[in-house]
């Protein structure tokens, strides 16, 4: 961690400690190959960039000595997670398996040699031959704790693989599970119109862990009128959070994101399974991941010094939910 900010958030750069942890989907590639499968076999993987491999960052300015990430300049040499797709097509779209990384968003107003730095929260696509990406865009992450560091690794160990709604890696019997309520959100369960501040929130944009949700595997058939899916880790999960907004339904989002973690925390047997302090750290990281995201889709605040800035963390957990007298 530098210590130097740029509207309120941290600036990237090779002396920070910032990474993008789990572009997701980078689908590469992958052995088997010949004869019964030519390209070998499609797998999506998490992919990792991090700061410390930043290459033609700024000039004249610097951070702690080390040149820092700037607007149309920067890139980080070569990403990390993909190295098993090593068929000999390697990355589905750019042909490349541990490609660069390219940021996509920047500062608006702060500027080192000219050029909009890159801060906390700034958005990355990772695996590039070319100026074309074949990640989705995911956020630079600069301050964070040790928890959050290892946070992908320790999700995937406990089986709760990140990723968009819509770009979904689940199978039978887990579902796509948007861990933080798409209700909280939108004025609907699914695609319902956006509360304020999240006016660029997506249901398909959303993080999201994959959770089983239901009895067994093949659920074309419905099992009787509980259906197949009552009682299982997303259904109770669910029906926490339904009782909660009942009794509340204006949390805070603080709050909201309290009783997720609680419920979480209860129902889900990868959870329950694992140590406290495994657990802890797991829901920390479901929460910093969301806070980042929806630091990139609220609305922009006016700062002390009159410019428009992200709302810090802080502000954000303190916003009222689900007010329908604010929405878009």
């Amino acid at each position: 961690m530098s210590g130097v900010f740029a509207n309120g958030l941290e600036i990237s750069g090779k002396a920070v400690n910032a990474q993008t942890i789990a572009a997701f989907p980078d689908t590469c590639f992958t052995p088997p190959e010949n004869p019964a499968t030519p390209p070998g076999v499609p797998v999506p993987y998490p992919s990792f960039g991090m700061a410390s491999d930043t290459e033609n960052g700024t000039g004249t300015v610097f951070i702690c000595g080390k040149t820092v990430n700037i607007k149309n300049k920067s890139d980080v040499s070569r990403t990390s997670g993909t190295e098993a797709g090593c068929a000999a097509k390697k990355g589905i779209i750019t042909s490349k398996n541990t490609g660069k990384k390219y940021f996509t968003s920047w500062s608006n107003d702060v500027k080192f040699d000219g050029e909009p730095v890159i801060r906390f929260s700034d958005l990355a696509t990772h695996n590039h031959a070319s100026p074309g990406g074949q990640t989705p865009p995911f956020p630079e992450i600069c301050a964070a704790n040790q928890a959050f560091a290892d946070c992908v690794t320790l999700l995937n160990e406990l089986g709760m693989q990140l990723h968009e709604h819509g770009k979904s890696p689940c199978e039978n019997p887990n579902e796509s599970e948007h861990y933080f309520e798409n209700q909280m959100m939108q004025t609907k369960r699914k695609d319902g119109r956006n509360y304020k501040p999240w006016k660029n929130y997506s249901t398909k944009g959303a993080p999201c862990v994959c959770m089983q949700s239901w009895h067994r595997t093949d659920h074309s058939t419905p099992a009787g009128k509980d259906g197949p899916k009552k009682g299982t880790p997303h259904n109770l999960k669910t029906t926490a959070m339904r009782d909660f907004l009942e009794k509340k339904p204006n949390p805070t989002l603080g709050e909201a994101i309290d009783e997720t973690k609680k419920a979480y925390g209860e129902h889900d047997p990868r959870l329950k399974k694992a140590s406290e302090e495994k657990k802890e750290q797991a829901l920390e990281c479901l929460e910093l991941i969301l806070l980042v995201y929806l630091q990139s889709v609220a609305e922009e605040v006016e700062g002390e010094d009159g410019k428009s800035r992200p709302p810090t963390h802080a502000e954000m957990r303190g916003t009222t939910l689900r007010d329908t007298t604010k929405v878009y």
